[in-house]
């Protein structure tokens, strides 16, 4: 389950990475704007953890941060698995 959890935002990046010829800042739009809603429903309106509020803020943050990078970096392995096989 954690695998799946990791492997999701990768290859999703490796994907929009290797199929488009967008700047990879536009790339990270999609994923940032998934853990930014992810981190005002749960962070800020969800009760579902035995945590305070300020470290439910903050781990949902981490989770958040975590998908975006995981979602820019497979984008730019897909980006040079692209560039690899146009040469």
């Amino acid at each position: 389950m954690f695998l799946a959890l990791i492997a999701t935002p990768f290859f999703m990046g490796v994907a929009l990475g290797a199929l488009t010829r967008m700047r990879i800042v536009l790339v990270a739009l999609p994923a940032l704007a998934m853990a930014t809603v992810y981190w005002v429903a749960v962070g800020w309106s969800g009760d579902d953890y035995d945590i305070g509020r300020e470290g439910l803020i903050l781990l949902t943050a981490f989770f958040g941060v975590t998908f975006v990078s995981l979602w820019v970096v497979g984008s730019v392995v897909g980006r040079l698995f692209r560039l690899g096989l146009e040469r």
